[in-house]
């Protein structure tokens, strides 16, 4: 889909002071098909020409009660009145770290201010407390923009090698190749092969770190006592077993996917659906590590962490999802997921609808299941691009890469339900004409 006039013009200004137009590589689609902005409201958002869109993407994820939520916008300028950031602590920031831990059962929170930066801290963490270097993570899992976690995160086929012992690939140039010494990673779903590689490797393992759902292939769901696995396996080598719920946090569940599959992780990540687009995370914890985080021990800080602004807005989205923002989410990513499967199953088209009403994700495939990122790299994105892009003609907008899940906030109703699944059904019949 190619962008307005106003909208191509702001982008050849934008490239004039910022590489590429954009603040993050992923915002870039073409020099004609990167889009600007104006403002949002609810489920929807409008470009610079005016056209206005049902919003799927939410930020990647963090919209989670809608653009502009009235009790959001309220709340951080009656805060706003007051400062924003002191270099001290403020009763607002205490009272999200207790309702954090209240909705978690995690025993301790500190704040920071990204997903980046909540799985960075976590690592060293873990780290420090048990004294050993190396994590283990999962291919196609992805744990933010720091070297420790960017390898096989998108790894090419067949570049990654045998499954049995893949090739580490970084996500780009630039992490230092040495520290690929320090991560070991294995295929997602796999019983034998993740207990052989910590049995091989325990006494250097410092944590294993997952994605409960992986957000990044999308949605794709653990097997039935896999994350089990995992939490016998830490308990029993000592390992800190990391949940980044970064995505999941939130979204699959208030107490997110430790309450969703009954499995807790020593550290939890948290991010985007905590602050409704402010920028907050947090790193939850049991209180046996969470309480070695001081000057002797084990160091974290953060200028921002705890800034007043994001606390007042998360303040507002746990409360409202308290209230029950959450049931409106789900209702309306279960009515997008059966009305998407049945379309697909009329019109005979190979393809899965998988993940959590919250977040959720398209994979073309022939196949009856996928567990891992091997299974998901090859389906069928080009067929998915083209689709998604069909469907932003018509006005809905979820990400047009395959890797991103569907997200759905409290403000979508089952009037976007059913324009968004009539733009997919025409979206889909115009591309099977094509072929």
């Amino acid at each position: 889909m190619k962008t307005g006039p106003k909208t191509q013009q702001m982008c050849e200004r934008a490239k004039r002071t910022i590489p590429l137009g954009v603040n993050s590589n992923f915002r870039y689609w073409g020099d004609d098909q990167t889009f600007v902005i104006k403002r949002g409201e609810g489920a929807y958002i409008w470009d610079l020409d005016g056209n206005r869109f049902i919003d799927y993407r939410l930020a990647w994820g963090p919209v989670i009660l809608g653009h502009a939520h009235p009790g959001v916008v309220k709340r951080v300028s009656d805060v706003l009145k007051d400062g924003n950031l002191f270099a001290m602590s403020n009763e607002i920031e205490i009272r999200v770290a207790e309702k954090i831990c209240a909705m978690t059962g995690m025993d301790m929170v500190r704040l920071t201010n990204t997903g980046t930066e909540a799985t960075m801290h976590a690592i060293r963490i873990a780290r420090a407390y048990t004294g050993r270097d190396k994590i283990l993570k999962f291919e196609g899992h992805y744990h933010g923009f720091h070297d420790y976690t960017l390898f096989n995160c998108q790894p090419p086929i067949p570049g990654i090698g045998y499954r049995r012992s893949p090739v580490l690939v970084p996500h780009g140039s630039g992490s230092p190749r040495i520290l690929n010494q320090l991560v070991e990673c294995v295929p997602f779903n796999d019983f034998e092969l993740l207990e052989k590689v910590v049995r091989d490797n325990w006494q250097n393992l410092a944590c294993i770190i997952l994605e409960p759902i992986m957000g990044n292939s999308p949605g794709l769901f653990p097997k039935k006592g896999y994350l089990e696995l995992i939490r016998k396996l830490c308990n029993e080598f000592g390992i800190v077993m990391i949940l980044d719920e970064v995505k999941t946090g939130f979204r699959v569940a208030k107490g997110g996917a430790q309450a969703l599959f009954g499995v807790k992780g020593d550290l939890v990540t948290y991010a985007k659906a905590l602050g409704n687009g402010f920028p907050i995370a947090a790193i939850a914890g049991c209180r046996k590590i969470m309480a070695d985080i001081d000057y002797q021990k084990i160091p974290h800080g953060g200028t921002y962490s705890g800034n007043a602004v994001s606390v007042a807005a998360a303040e507002v989205v746990l409360d409202e999802l308290e209230a029950g923002a959450l049931d409106k989410v789900h209702a309306h990513g279960k009515k997008l997921m059966e009305g998407l499967r049945e379309i697909l199953n009329r019109k005979g088209f190979p393809a899965l609808v998988q993940g959590s009403p919250g977040m959720f994700g398209i994979v073309f495939t022939e196949l009856p299941r996928i567990f891992e990122y091997r299974e998901w790299a090859a389906s069928d994105h080009h067929i998915y691009s083209r689709v998604l892009l069909k469907m932003m003609e018509k006005g809905v907008m979820p990400d047009k890469d395959s890797r991103e899940p569907w997200f759905s906030s409290a403000s979508h109703s089952d009037v976007e339900a059913g324009l968004a699944l009539q733009a997919f059904e025409d979206a889909l019949t115009e591309v099977m004409n094509e072929a």
